[in-house]
C-alpha cells in the first residue's frame, strides 16, 4: 500500500486518548502489516508517551511532534490545529483516520481512488435527508462561519480523509485551517464547518468515497459487518471497547491481552444490535449475535469487570441480565436483551429515526 495512514493524537495526562489511538492504531497495522502509519502529536502528548503508554509508538511507522508556543492551548485546539494542518505536514497521498475507530479489514484499494479529496457524507446521508435535530444542528453550527448548509448537499465528515498531494489539496487545508481559526475564535470548536466553507471556496473537490471507509455507528448502519473502519463514536456508542474501563484496563496493561486483541478483530461482537439491526434481521442472525455477544461479555466479565457495571441496555430488564451475567447464565443473559429489544421494537416502531442509513 502506497498511501499513508495519518493519525493525530492529542491528550491530557489523566485522559485516555492515548489508549483509545493504541486500540485504533493496532487494529490498522494488524490489517496491514506494510502501511507506512504516522503518528503526529503535540509536544505535551509526546511528553506522556512513557512507560505502558508508550506502547503505541511500537505499531507505527513515523512520529512527528508539533511544537506549540502556547503551553495553556487545550487539547481540543490542539487536536484540532493539527488536524486542518496535515496536508501541510505529511508528504504524498494519506488517508487521515480519527483515533475512535477500528479498522476491520486491508486498506489497500485506496491506492486506487481517483478523487484529490475522497470523504464520507455526515450521517451517511445528502442534507436533504437529515431528520430535524440533525438538520437544525448542522445548520446552527455552519451558520457561525457563514455556509449555508441547504446550499451545501454533500455534507461530509471528516473523520476519515483521503487526500493526494496535489495544489489543490494544499489550498483546500490551507483555508480550512484558516476558518477553523477564524470560527474558534467566535465559539466553534469543531472543525468540519470550515471543511465545508473551504470546499466550497475551492470549487467543492471532495469527491464520495465508499460509506464502508467511514462506517459512522450512531446512524445505525446495515453494513457494520462489511465496513473497512468503524467509526465509533462516543454519541450513542453500542461497544464497550471505548468505555473508560476498557481503556483504563489498557492504560494499565497494554493490548497484550489475548480475549481484547480477539474483540478488537471483531468489534461487531462487542455491540448490541443497534434497533435498525434488529428490526430487518433474521432468526439466524440473531442467533450469531446471542452466540458472539455471550462469548464477548464472559471475556469482559473475567479480564475487565466481573459485575458488568458498564452494560450498556437501558431497559426494564436490565437488572435481571446483570444478575444473570454474574451468575455465569451469559447464553441466557444475551438471549434476554435481544429478545427484550426485539418484543419492545414491536410496540415503539417510531424508535426508528428516519435518518437510519439504510445502504
Amino acid at each position: 500500500m502506497k498511501t499513508k495512514l495519518v493519525y493525530v493524537l492529542t491528550c491530557a495526562p489523566e485522559a485516555t486518548y492515548i489508549e483509545q489511538a493504541l486500540i485504533s492504531i493496532w487494529s490498522a497495522r494488524y490489517h496491514n502489516p506494510d502501511a507506512h502509519i504516522v503518528l503526529l502529536v503535540d509536544d505535551l502528548t509526546n511528553q506522556l508517551l512513557v512507560g505502558k503508554r508508550a506502547e503505541v509508538l511500537e505499531y507505527i511507522t513515523e512520529k512527528v511532534v508539533i511544537p506549540f508556543e502556547d503551553a495553556n492551548a487545550t487539547m481540543m485546539y490542539r487536536s484540532r490545529w493539527i488536524k486542518t494542518q496535515v496536508r501541510q505536514l505529511i508528504k504524498g497521498d494519506y488517508l487521515f483516520i480519527d483515533c475512535d475507530t477500528i479498522t476491520q479489514r486491508s486498506l489497500g484499494d485506496i491506492d486506487d481512488f481517483y478523487c484529490e479529496v475522497g470523504a464520507v457524507l455526515e450521517s451517511h446521508l445528502p442534507v436533504c435527508e437529515f431528520n430535524d435535530s440533525l438538520y437544525h444542528g448542522a445548520k446552527e453550527l455552519n451558520a457561525k462561519i457563514g455556509v449555508d448548509i441547504d446550499a451545501e448537499q454533500l455534507y461530509f465528515s471528516s473523520g476519515v480523509l483521503f487526500v493526494k498531494g496535489t495544489k489543490k489539496t494544499h489550498k483546500l487545508y490551507e483555508l480550512w485551517h484558516q476558518f477553523w481559526k477564524e470560527g474558534n475564535v467566535q465559539g466553534l470548536k469543531i472543525d468540519q464547518p470550515a471543511l465545508a466553507k473551504a470546499n466550497r471556496e475551492v470549487g467543492h473537490i471532495i469527491g464520495q468515497i465508499p460509506d464502508t471507509y467511514n462506517c459512522i455507528l450512531f446512524t445505525r448502519p446495515i453494513f457494520i459487518r462489511e465496513a473497512y473502519i468503524l467509526h465509533i463514536a462516543a454519541y450513542q456508542n453500542p461497544s464497550f471497547l471505548f468505555t473508560d474501563r476498557v481503556l483504563k484496563y489498557v492504560r494499565e496493561n497494554g493490548i497484550g491481552n489475548e480475549w481484547l486483541q480477539k474483540m478488537i478483530l471483531n468489534p461487531c461482537a462487542t455491540m448490541m444490535p443497534f434497533d435498525y439491526c434488529l428490526k430487518n434481521s433474521s432468526c439466524k442472525e440473531r442467533r450469531v449475535w446471542r452466540r458472539e455477544l455471550a462469548d464477548a461479555w464472559k471475556g469482559y466479565g473475567e479480564n475487565i469487570d466481573a459485575a458488568y457495571t458498564d452494560f450498556p441496555m437501558r431497559s426494564r430488564v436490565r437488572r435481571m441480565i446483570i444478575y444473570l451475567l454474574k451468575h455465569r447464565c451469559i447464553r441466557l443473559a444475551m438471549y434476554m436483551s435481544i429478545l427484550w429489544q426485539r418484543t419492545h421494537l414491536q410496540y415503539t416502531k417510531s424508535i426508528i429515526k428516519p435518518n437510519m442509513c439504510a445502504k
